[in-house]
């Protein structure tokens, strides 16, 4: 099969297109003929060598946790699904080889649903990560309600494109970060609040808007502060769900009742096939994809590299 594979870590010229072998479903599994993936940070922190001590590797890797295609086996214990069923899903395993960047992959059963008609294969395989992260995190973690504020750092990234939707669809206020020319994005996809963070200081427009706080940060920006910014932009009792690391070490978190952490998504075939429903119904903005073939993936991974995308990167394969 054609994939994208890396067999060191490194830079994205590390990333090679070439055949492997075409794997396997486990008893568990189907094996799924990918239509499309699509690029999201996690796969370059991977690619780099980053969290090798959560996920392990198994060279060559293929990257890639979302898909969308067509099931064309599936393994001796499905009962759910057939060959030729549409789907889309989150291949996400602790163990990385057979990712969704090739022709073929397998995924847990669990982890996918099915993929409606009005919904194109390229918009699907845009959906399973940033979908189930920031629904996981505004409505999971976050228990947003109606009338409670939210701010979500990075608004047209992948997850913001998704969350501000969301975060709106639950009745809450919302603020969110951006660069000038990606204000009438953010603000197609809901945002109450747009700040510039090029021309203004984030927590001070924060703070000035909201004296006590907002119930809620969303906080995808690793350095420069964000971290510490994050808890004190949050109310005593809020939340902040870390999407890329850890809590910093701050008194002010247990002194506040704060409640901090980092937030993983987690593969959910059931829930995914909800938030769907929400896409399709139009209860949910779908986000803006830019396509390009699979052999541009390394261009892509440095496209998102360069931290300036609107909603996501897809790839076509078949």
């Amino acid at each position: 099969m054609r994939a994208i594979f890396y067999e060191q870590h490194g830079t994205a010229e590390v990333l090679q297109l070439g055949d492997l072998p075409t794997p396997e479903p486990q008893d568990h599994e189907v094996l799924v003929e990918v239509a499309a993936t699509s690029v999201n940070p996690i796969d370059r922190r991977l690619r780099g060598g980053e969290l090798q001590e959560y996920i392990t590797r198994t060279f060559p890797v293929v990257p890639g946790w979302d898909l969308a295609g067509r099931i064309v086996k599936v393994g001796e214990k499905v009962t759910d699904w057939q060959v030729g069923d549409e789907v889309l899903g989150l291949a996400f395993t602790w163990s990385i080889q057979h990712g969704s960047y090739a022709e073929y992959c397998p995924i847990d059963a669990a982890s996918i649903t099915r993929k409606p008609e009005s919904i194109k294969f390229e918009q699907a395989a845009a959906l399973p990560l940033v979908s189930l992260t920031a629904w996981q995190a505004l409505s999971e973690f976050g228990q947003l309600q109606a009338g409670q504020s939210v701010f979500i750092q990075a608004g047209a990234g992948g997850v913001g494109s998704v969350a501000i939707p969301m975060a709106k669809h639950l009745g809450a206020k919302v603020y969110t970060t951006t660069s000038a020319k990606n204000r009438d994005y953010v603000k197609s996809l809901g945002a109450d609040v747009v700040i510039d963070y090029t021309a203004e200081d984030y927590e001070s427009v924060l703070r000035q808007q909201e004296p006590a706080g907002v119930d809620l940060v969303l906080e995808a920006l690793l350095g420069n502060g964000t971290a510490e910014a994050a808890i004190r932009l949050t109310k005593d009792g809020g939340r902040v769900a870390y999407m890329n690391n850890e809590p910093p070490e701050m008194d002010e978190i247990e002194q506040r009742n704060i409640t901090a952490e980092f937030l993983h998504h987690r593969p959910d075939g059931e829930m995914l096939k909800e938030l769907v429903d929400l896409y399709q119904s139009g209860k949910i903005i779908l986000p803006k994809i830019q396509v390009r073939p699979l052999e541009e993936a390394m261009e892509a991974h440095l496209e998102s590299e360069r931290g300036h995308t609107q909603g996501k990167v897809v790839l076509r394969i078949s």
